[in-house]
């Protein structure tokens, strides 16, 4: 129960277990990030393959934020393992270009063709949490109201985008780098709390991603509208959240010896979900995936009753 004894608010995915397995589909596929960013069938197929071989409740068509800076005007640097959005900052943030951008439009066609494909699974898509994209547009911080604003209209317009090309749950993603002293001024901004309102008017899940967050009351207050809220994990299993589903990663994911958090049988089943701290990296063995997600599924049976 919430803190208040009501039961927590119902959503499609409490009770299991959500790992993200966006890159890993690049491997299904024998292609590589670069080539997902750039084709909606390839992109499409990727999401797809890693929904159907890992048995997922979501399917993730992207997991890659630094498409959202590409098409703010940023320039990205794709040779590299994974995308990283290069220092410059952007020279046009109009978010006006936005839906036109290139990048968007195969994001466009991918989503399409996932939802196509996977009806019974929920469709899943990141963009940038304010912090993150913040960095990427290389402002300052503290960020003056000027560049607040910016963020702002530049993220409603993300969401926007995802919400009118039929996502189920839009994950917002704050770098495994980024502090409670990076997520401060985004949160007096009211940032998270935009976000969240304009999902709810498309009735529209969101999952918030913040790594090293240590959920403080001023950040349980922010991030509780949210559906699920992932932070560090310790944290997280101790929250006190009025409304959000616990998101309690999983330590090990991948590795064949995956690790639940302390305190989580403590918790009652379906107040939480059980995910991964980031997206995994192609280096993970198929068979070590598929092994840590039949233990974690056997714990959520158990913990089912």
């Amino acid at each position: 129960m919430t803190k208040s004894g009501s039961e927590p608010q119902n959503t499609s995915l409490s009770g299991s277990f959500v790992p993200w397995l966006y890159a890993m589909g690049s491997k299904i596929r024998q292609v590589n990030l670069r080539e997902m960013t750039l084709d909606a069938s390839v992109m499409a197929s990727a999401a797809i393959d890693s929904a159907k071989l890992f048995n997922l409740p979501v399917a993730c068509v992207n997991f890659d934020t630094t498409l959202w800076a590409e098409a703010v005007g940023c320039s990205v640097d794709r040779d590299g393992a994974f995308p990283m959005v290069e220092s410059g900052g952007s020279a046009d943030t109009n978010p006006d270009l936005v839906r036109e951008a290139d990048q968007v439009i195969i994001l466009k066609d991918a989503i399409s063709r996932v939802k196509g494909a996977l009806a019974s699974h929920q469709v899943v898509c990141a963009i940038p949490g304010p912090a993150t994209l913040a960095v990427d547009l290389a402002i300052p911080s503290p960020a003056n109201k000027k560049d607040q604003f910016i963020v702002g209209e530049l993220l409603t317009e993300f969401v926007n985008v995802l919400c009118e090309n039929g996502i189920d749950n839009i994950l917002v993603l704050e770098g495994p780098e980024l502090s409670d002293d990076d997520l401060e001024p985004w949160i007096e901004g009211n940032h998270y709390s935009r976000i969240v309102k304009l999902t709810k008017h498309y009735a529209v899940e969101t999952t918030l991603l913040c790594p090293q967050a240590t959920l403080t009351e001023e950040q349980i207050q922010a991030f509780d509208d949210f559906t699920y809220v992932a932070a560090n994990p310790e944290s997280t299993v101790m929250a006190d959240f009025e409304n959000a589903v616990k998101a309690v990663y999983v330590a090990g994911f991948g590795t064949g010896s995956v690790a639940i958090p302390e305190g989580v049988s403590e918790l009652q089943f379906g107040t939480y979900i059980f995910t991964t701290g980031w997206d995994l990296d192609v280096s993970h063995d198929f068979t070590d995936i598929q092994n840590d997600i039949a233990e974690i599924q056997d714990f959520l049976e158990e913990a089912s009753g």
